[in-house]
């Protein structure tokens, strides 16, 4: 069930009504669980299952790991290897074989989602849960279960095992958040996508052409996937529950390292705690993972042999083409060379705020070509693009180009705009006696350019393929 459907709207709603018509927290949690199957199991039923073998897994591990911690290394190398073997057979098996498998929606994500309550339970920095529901709920609570945030059982599990209170406020910030989402979906990254994908699959693009797709796409990936979040968000609040908040402005990033702070936080967080710094202390990557050009370089080699693991896994999670390997390399290689250079500029330059009007500027078009990778369907085709003439091209070439630039300033001014009124107005204008109406009058933009925007043949989330 699409977040941006009439199905799913009149389901948030019914469950939205029942929900807070139910005075006792347990049983809203009984109901919020039938509610989360339903939602997953409404086009494939069978899918059910495979949610609900994923959370049982984890459940069970959990409790074995509090009653035999001794066995907690063996428990724990289990679930990851089933974890992944689950995973290959449904993303990977296929590349190989030359089959298509269909890929259960959310798949790694509730995958990951659940691995580190269990992960975190071994470490000792959480305790196992005993209560099915709660537990089974945290598994497969429905607004982040199709594509994040990937929360963690410290986070969220708590806010189920107390009483939510109703709150109008809460409700009206939960409904803004999901217009917002939704129109950032629906006017900003599905208004691009067709753009973006004629000039990519077109065997008579210029460079030029494929440049400005790329940028386009940098604007839609963000536009596509941050609506999605704030969809979940919005309606996770709506229920009384908070999410994380899954992106911070990445593209004011002045370093690769602050790029991935600010982009899909959620899962970025999960690979640094459970890949990253795991591989920094692992003695088995220290002696088999080489990293050309970086010599014995202590602590540098080190991170530089965790950086390799954890960029390739974050690329091969992405998708099964050997284009999102090579897009994992890629943040490698300048999250590597970023790492040498930081600490030998001086230290005057990175006090002073101006620096970052150069930085954010050349870490966006390092964003950009990325996007650029990433938005490829083969490296074949990526090399082909690249090796084209850059000051190539027809005028009628040239002004698709433009046009395709046009299309971006249509798309990104929003999101600029939103961004000024967050950090510099949105303070003082949520004080002012003018608020309400000034919030309806905004709702009510969002939800015309929905309705004008919105096509029979809307594109589906971007992240839902992974």
């Amino acid at each position: 069930m699409s977040f941006i459907s009439a199905e799913f709207i009149g389901f948030l709603a019914v469950v939205w009504v029942l929900y807070w018509a139910i005075p006792d927290r347990a049983w809203q949690n009984r109901f919020l669980l039938l509610a989360s199957y339903t939602f997953y199991g409404w086009v494939h039923l069978w899918m059910t299952a495979l949610l609900f073998a994923v959370t049982a897994m984890n459940y069970v591990a959990g409790i074995t790991i509090e009653r035999h911690p001794e066995r907690k290394g063996a428990i724990v190398g289990t679930v990851v290897i089933l974890s992944v073997l689950n995973l290959c057979v449904f993303k990977y098996f296929g590349w190989f074989v030359g089959w298509d498998i269909l890929l259960p929606l959310g798949l790694s994500f509730y995958t990951f989602h659940n691995l580190s309550y269990t992960i975190e339970v071994s470490r000792g920095r959480f305790a196992a849960k005993h209560d099915v529901v709660d537990y089974f709920l945290y598994g497969s609570f429905f607004p982040q279960l199709v594509a994040g945030p990937v929360e963690r059982a410290a986070h969220l599990l708590p806010q189920l095992e107390v009483p939510r209170r109703f709150s109008m406020e809460q409700v009206a910030s939960g409904f803004g958040l999901c217009l917002w989402g939704a129109f950032k979906k629906v006017a900003l990254a599905d208004a691009l996508a067709p753009f973006v994908d004629v000039i990519f699959v077109s065997e008579s693009s210029s460079s030029a052409m494929i440049w400005a797709a790329a940028l386009g796409f940098t604007i839609q990936a963000l536009a596509d996937f941050s609506g999605y979040t704030d969809i979940a968000r919005g309606a996770s609040r709506l229920l009384g529950i908070e999410l994380m908040d899954n992106f911070d402005h990445p593209y004011l990033a002045a370093s690769p390292m602050e790029f991935w702070q600010r982009w899909h936080i959620s899962f970025s967080t999960w690979l640094r705690d459970y890949v990253y710094l795991p591989a920094c202390f692992s003695e088995w990557v220290r002696r088999w993972v080489t990293v050309p050009f970086t010599g014995d370089w202590g602590a540098f080699a080190t991170t530089s042999r965790a950086l390799l693991i954890t960029m390739l896994i974050s690329g091969i999670w992405h998708g099964s083409t050997w284009n999102y390997v090579l897009w994992g390399l890629y943040y490698f290689a300048i999250g590597t060379l970023y790492a040498a250079l930081l600490p030998r500029l001086p230290r005057k330059w990175k006090k002073d705020g101006r620096w970052r009007y150069l930085t954010v500027p050349v870490m966006f078009g390092f964003t950009v070509f990325g996007m650029h990778i990433f938005r490829e369907p083969s490296v074949g085709r990526f090399l082909a693009h690249l090796s084209l003439n850059p000051l190539g091209g027809s005028p009628e070439q040239w002004t698709l180009a433009a046009a395709m630039l046009g299309v971006c300033a249509y798309a990104a001014v929003p999101l600029i705009v939103a961004l000024v009124v967050e950090r510099y107005w949105l303070a003082s204008l949520a004080r002012s006696p003018f608020w309400p109406a000034l919030r309806f009058t905004t709702w009510a933009f969002f939800a015309v350019a929905i309705f004008v925007s919105v096509r029979m043949s809307a594109t589906e989330f971007i992240y839902f393929q992974f």
